[in-house]
């Protein structure tokens, strides 16, 4: 089962135009995006307003793929997608199958932006041990944050992993864990997929039953955090 995987599009109608077109064309099965999706466009009254409105654009757009596309939010963004479609669902908190292969996500990340989808470290660790049944060997676990001190490099020499979640995933050996967060940290160690696009037209198509990876997209360099 091949998919296309990307994190931090943070609203870009280029970016997700560039990962449909992309998606056709590599002839995925899935599309996942792990987290701030939506960006905070000009000219409404609050934050939320403005991103409610790109939610209902970003929803439009991705309900065109053609593929099912399953989703978390991030700690940039302050409203749920809510797409009501059963070809655009979030899998936060929540097991989703397709073929062999089943899809878990979280989508809270530590404290950082005093956004709606941040947690410290305790509230991570209560969730997480909720969501243990729901993991095994063929899972694709989905979060926003990386775990910590993998893929995960922030401002300076700072990490923004979460603990809690590298803890949780040395609990239970999910087939491949797949996150954005740290622009920086795109790319791969191990098990673990670090697929921010940083609002650039890059992501990761991979292939579940042989565990080979290719990064797409010219735009390679990426930002620091979001």
């Amino acid at each position: 089962m091949r998919i296309l995987a990307c994190a931090d599009v943070h609203g870009r109608p280029a970016v997700y135009q560039w990962l449909l077109g992309t998606a056709r064309e590599q002839g995925v099965e899935a599309i996942l995006l792990a987290g701030d999706l939506l960006g905070c466009p000009e000219g409404f009254d609050t934050p939320e307003e403005a991103q409610r409105y790109e939610a209902q654009t970003v929803t439009s757009l991705l309900k065109a793929a053609g593929v099912p596309v399953l989703y978390i939010m991030g700690n940039d963004d302050l409203v749920e997608l809510d797409s009501r479609s059963s070809h655009v669902q979030s899998i936060h908190a929540r097991r989703t199958t397709l073929g062999a292969f089943s899809f878990v996500g979280y989508q809270y990340s530590l404290p950082f932006m005093g956004g709606v989808f941040e947690k410290p470290e305790p509230g991570i660790e209560t969730d997480l041990a909720s969501l243990e049944h729901l993991v095994d060997s063929q899972t694709v676990f989905v979060s926003h944050s990386p775990a910590l001190g993998i893929l995960d490099p922030g401002f300076g020499e700072s990490r923004i992993g979460s603990d809690a979640l590298r803890r949780f995933l040395d609990r239970r050996q999910c087939l491949v864990h797949i996150h954005g967060h740290s622009h920086a940290g795109f790319g791969r160690v191990g098990r673990h997929l670090n697929v921010a696009s940083g609002g650039l037209r890059r992501a990761v198509l991979f292939n579940l039953e042989t565990m080979q990876h290719q990064s797409l997209g010219m735009e390679l360099h990426g930002l620091e955090a979001g």
